[in-house]
């Protein structure tokens, strides 16, 4: 049994080139077909759960719920055309939400809305071919950061004061070392990021707030991780969870705060994807799509290596990794079926998963 305090700096999902982005840019190839439609994207603001996703017409779409309810709302974030086929990212910051993703000029687009307003407010964090993969956001104190895997498989870093748009931009890792989306968590005082590495690794990064030198890690050497990782702070460590290069297996990675030496423990569960992660009170789960393309959950409690399995899809197959959070002791997943629609699915107290449908129509070819 490991006595675990696992997690440091989190999440991610790998987009796809830019010759499918212009497949939906009009004079361009036909649009894709929904089944290769990215992961959606969800947290929880205000204490409500919201939801960003592509759409097939390469636009921007924000969902949000009345906590308690099954009472969706939709709203347009960017029009079509505006957004690459990859998955955006969402979170609440201060007193909004803010949506960043991956342009259809490989840029890096931000997008912010205060609580209860209505109009999303864009700004250009960075131009045409600096992104190459789903972007990370996150609130960093009074400031939001931003990860995304640069030109020439690099690594880069983005900030702003909130309240500003002025954008700051750093490079973690030179160009060559970063083969996936990041994962990016805020860690103490610290900024963390996990991605893929060169020849199938995975590699770990941390920077103090407020210094620009960012310290390099290897969590697992070549030939070990074949997708993005997801990364939560857990108990005054770092869990990290990616796919296996030669089992197909989950591979689940935890830290101590403070110490390098990475462990590992091997997910029971065949898949053919990449997951997400969240925790829960004195745990974590791993949510991701199995060899059928189900959707399945796995509860870990600390310190044990037992994993719980769920299904909060109910036999429903997907295409892409799921989303997961937290929403006042609920566990909360987004996910888009093989027809492209959208449903968000919440586990109830007794540890029953209930469906809703969030979107019909959006997504859909």
């Amino acid at each position: 049994m490991k006595l675990r305090a696992a997690c440091l700096r989190v999440l991610a999902v790998i987009g796809l080139g830019v010759a499918a982005v212009m497949a939906g840019v009009p004079g361009g190839p036909a649009a894709r077909a929904a089944t290769t439609m990215p992961a959606p994207s969800i947290t929880v603001a205000d204490g409500n759960s919201v939801i960003a996703a592509t759409t097939v017409t390469f636009g921007l779409n924000f969902y949000w719920n009345e906590y308690g309810t099954n009472n969706w709302h939709a709203e347009q974030v960017a029009g079509n055309a505006t957004t690459a086929m990859s998955a955006p990212s969402v979170a609440q910051v201060g007193n909004g939400v803010d949506i960043a993703a991956r342009g259809v000029t490989n840029n890096l687009d931000f997008y912010w809305q205060v609580n209860g307003a209505s109009g999303w407010n864009p700004e250009v964090v960075a131009g045409p071919g600096t992104t190459f993969s789903t972007p990370v956001v996150v609130q960093d104190g009074n400031s939001t950061i931003i990860a995304a895997e640069g030109p020439r498989n690099s690594l880069d870093f983005y900030w702003a004061v909130n309240g500003t748009a002025t954008w700051h931009a750093e490079v973690v890792a030179g160009a060559g070392t970063t083969y996936s989306a990041p994962a990016l968590i805020v860690n103490g005082n610290s900024v963390n990021i996990a991605a893929e590495g060169p020849n199938d690794s995975l590699d770990f990064y941390w920077a103090v707030n407020g210094s620009p030198t960012w310290n390099p890690e290897m969590v697992a050497g070549a030939g070990t991780t074949l997708s993005a990782p997801a990364m939560v702070a857990n108990n005054g460590g770092v869990d990290i969870v990616a796919l296996d290069a030669q089992s197909r297996l989950l591979d689940f990675y935890w830290v101590f705060n403070g110490n390098s030496t990475w462990n590992l423990e091997t997910i029971p569960e065949i898949t053919t994807s990449g997951a997400a992660m969240t925790t829960y009170p004195g745990g974590v789960h791993v949510v991701n799509s199995n060899v059928f393309s189900i959707v399945i959950d796995m509860a870990n409690p600390n310190g044990t290596t037992t994993w719980n399995l769920h299904q909060p899809s109910f036999g429903q197959t997907v295409t892409a990794v799921p989303a997961v959070t937290m929403n006042k002791g609920s566990e909360n997943v987004a996910y888009i079926d093989v027809e492209g629609d959208l449903y968000f699915s919440w586990q109830d107290s007794s540890n029953q998963f209930h469906i809703e449908e969030v979107d019909s129509s959006e997504l859909l070819t």
